[in-house]
């Protein structure tokens, strides 16, 4: 089982710098339709792009919880945003961590626990790509960054207008911080959108609907 995995490892990383927290049961797969950025109509997971998925790199060095380099490239997994670096978030008898930090630990210990495989969607410039991956138990595919996301460890990326990458992330993300998942379970989390759009630290952004 996938959430059996991260438990395993994850949760050994994580146990090392915050308190234990349960990890719900395994989730049903979350179907979750991805807008490719160069436009056109939103497609399934995996029928995205001319290229196969591969496996993610085991050389991959990881900038941050969203994104890693492998190859001389980085790469950024779309419709995905970790918490930021620099910013800092209150755990167990007071004391801070770096939010950015806490959630590139945990980003790596699931992406290497859950083995996923990944495929470019967009090529921003010959170093930058933007990727999507899934992991798979049994039959079923799931979405990395959907997964990642319900289990509080990253959010919906916006625009810098404002507009959602994914729309279908912010609903997952909003379930994950009504069951304060990951990070949501600190009450100052620096939600990373919000910071980035200059709202503030404490709530996601609003959508182009005006829903948070």
């Amino acid at each position: 089982m996938l959430v059996a995995i991260v438990a395993g490892s994850g949760a050994f990383a994580y146990a090392a710098v915050v308190p234990p927290v349960q990890l719900p049961p395994q989730p049903e797969p979350i179907p979750v339709q991805v807008q490719v950025p160069s436009g056109g109509d939103p497609v399934a997971l995996g029928e995205v792009g001319a290229n196969k998925f591969v496996p993610f790199p085991s050389t991959a060095q990881f900038e941050t919880g969203d994104s890693w380099i492998a190859g001389g490239k980085r790469y950024r997994l779309y419709g995905l945003q970790a918490c930021l670096r620099g910013t800092s978030i209150t755990i167990a008898s007071g004391a801070e961590r770096d939010c950015g930090e806490l959630n590139l630990i945990m980003a790596q210990a699931i992406i290497r626990d859950s083995k996923p495989v990944c495929t470019t969607i967009r090529e921003l410039d010959a170093n930058n790509l933007l990727v999507i991956c899934r992991t798979t138990t049994g039959k079923t595919g799931y979405d990395l960054a959907t997964y990642m996301i319900a289990q509080g460890w990253g959010f919906a990326a916006v625009s810098s207008s404002g507009e959602l990458a994914v729309p279908g992330y912010r609903l997952v993300e909003q379930g994950a911080r009504e069951a304060r998942e990951g990070l949501w379970a600190y009450s100052d989390l620096p939600h990373p959108a919000s910071i980035l759009l200059g709202q503030g630290k404490q709530q996601p952004p609003k959508n182009v609907a005006g829903e948070q």
